[in-house]
């Protein structure tokens, strides 16, 4: 369970399902394989990421279930790949079933492969590694869209919150190279903090979350069409309220950052949160 990180997969199926929802998916089937699916690809992608960043985890993360020897690295790889190819047989066979639509697959693929490239390699790669965790994580908002969808759809829900999730993320994951770079430096990973200074991966991702703020009107615009929009445009004004005030704070004091870590991180689940319960409503009402 520690190894999986099984709440963050958890909260990743529940973000899939309410996406669905909000499409104008309702059936019960797809609901149950879409979860299933989302839940089993975070699990692949939690534990290859502990497997190839345990070196990293030796300094960073010394109480990690492969550090002391909890779980070993043979147990591991099977429990991984034992979970993504489960993930990918329930799609296949939603869509033969008619569940779910053919685009899914292309996005639980995209989400394997970013996110297993970013455990492998591509980590140590400036830049790239902030990149492609921002999309990996943010591809959830996708899947439950296109899982009732076969066409590129207009602008709406889940593709706002997609854009301002990466853009969040991306802030996120520049503050937290400030944080880990005795362990990055250790394991030969290259972030902006370690090879440009702690300083500019402050401004770069005061301005990414900045960025984020700027674009989430459009998500109050949008979700004030849904019966029930208020809930998410209440939500989303405190994330802003809450990730503005963080980015002061982090440019006064360059020792706020493991503060701006945390409460992003609060600030973007209250949007979720409301998403959530969003979705809820409407399949409630429906």
């Amino acid at each position: 369970m520690r190894l999986s990180r099984i709440e963050h997969g958890v909260l990743t199926s529940l973000i899939v399902i309410a996406s669905y929802i909000i499409s104008g998916g309702n059936n019960p089937i797809a609901m149950v394989l879409l979860f299933i699916s989302s839940l089993l690809t975070e699990v692949f992608l939690f534990v290859t990421n502990d497997i190839y960043n345990i070196e990293e985890d030796r300094v960073n993360r010394p109480d990690a279930p492969l550090v002391r020897g909890d779980v070993s690295i043979r147990t591991a790889w099977v429990l991984s790949l034992i979970s993504v190819l489960i993930s990918i047989l329930l799609n296949v066979v939603g869509v033969v079933l008619n569940y779910l639509a053919p685009w899914s697959i292309s996005i639980l693929i995209i989400a394997i492969i970013t996110g297993f490239s970013y455990n492998y390699r591509l980590k140590r790669v400036i830049f790239v590694n902030n990149l492609l965790v921002a999309i990996t994580s943010s591809l959830t908002f996708l899947y439950g869209l296109y899982a009732i969808t076969s066409t590129l759809p207009t602008m709406n829900l889940p593709y706002l919150l997609f854009t301002v999730s990466l853009l969040a993320t991306m802030g996120r994951e520049l503050v937290k190279g400030a944080l880990d770079i005795p362990g990055d430096i250790k394991a030969g990973v290259r972030t902006v903090a370690n090879t440009y200074g702690i300083t500019t991966a402050i401004v770069m991702a005061v301005a990414f979350t900045l960025t984020a703020v700027a674009v989430s009107p459009l998500i109050i615009i949008l979700s004030l069409n849904e019966p029930f929009g208020f809930i998410l445009t209440i939500g989303v004004v405190i994330t802003d309220l809450i990730l503005t005030y963080i980015c002061i704070a982090v440019l006064r004091r360059s020792d706020y950052a493991d503060r701006f870590r945390l409460t992003s991180l609060l600030a973007m689940s209250v949007t979720i949160i409301a998403y959530l319960l969003l979705a809820l409503l409407i399949l409630i009402t429906k």
